[in-house]
């Protein structure tokens, strides 16, 4: 995972890999932006390497040993999470974040029935890199989500109740306290207004950009 805060302004460059480019194959990436509050804008910019090794993993297991039928181990995991950001039983992330974030790299080997539990108030979204999954309502009700899709959950619950199809599926599961500020997005910059995003087009073209 590549972590960076752009802050008061940071210039990079994406790029694979000289060896990818000369045999070419199957390339996956996922870019999220994750809005700063409004404090925290004009900070240094940062950068954060986190390695395979530094992020932790945990098996999931069924609700139905999460109910007491059966002990949970990891013979009988499902899958399992990979945190990446926040905490998820009890294990903590290693992306260092301004405001409470979730973000979690989810595998269902098996179909099984999860809940992944969050914050009353959080706002919560699932992508399904691969398979298909239903998310289940407090009422029963389960709306469909497949491969490349996303679904936004509504904060009147304490968690996400869901059901996985098929093997091997894939989420991106991102969840964060909402800032409630205003927000003004043009090009690559996002303020809390237009006059910040004007003044950040000015520092960016006269050459004080992260200045």
């Amino acid at each position: 995972v590549q972590w960076m805060t752009a802050g008061r302004g940071i210039i990079h460059q994406e790029f694979h890999s000289e060896e990818f480019s000369k045999k070419g194959g199957d390339f996956e990436m996922c870019q999220l932006w994750v809005n700063l509050p409004k404090e925290h804008k004009m900070v240094k910019p940062t950068y954060q390497p986190i390695l395979k090794g530094d992020i932790p993993q945990v098996g999931i297991h069924d609700i139905s040993v999460k109910n007491g039928e059966g002990e949970c181990s990891a013979e009988n995991a499902v899958g399992n999470v990979r945190v990446i950001a926040g905490s998820f039983d009890g294990r903590i992330g290693p992306a260092s974040t301004f405001s409470p974030v979730e973000l979690w790299d989810v595998t269902l080997e098996k179909e099984s029935t999860i809940e992944l539990p969050f914050p009353e108030n959080y706002n919560c979204i699932l992508f399904v890199r691969r398979g298909n999954v239903a998310i289940i309502g407090k009422d029963g009700t389960e709306k469909n989500v497949g491969p490349q899709g996303v679904a936004l959950t509504e904060r009147d619950g304490s968690a996400v109740r869901l059901r996985s199809s098929s093997r091997d599926t894939s989420l991106l599961v991102m969840a964060g306290l909402p800032l409630e500020e205003p927000i003004a997005a043009r090009g690559p910059f996002v303020m809390n207004t237009w006059d910040e995003i004007r003044k950040a087009n000015v520092d960016f073209m006269s050459g004080n950009f992260g200045q």
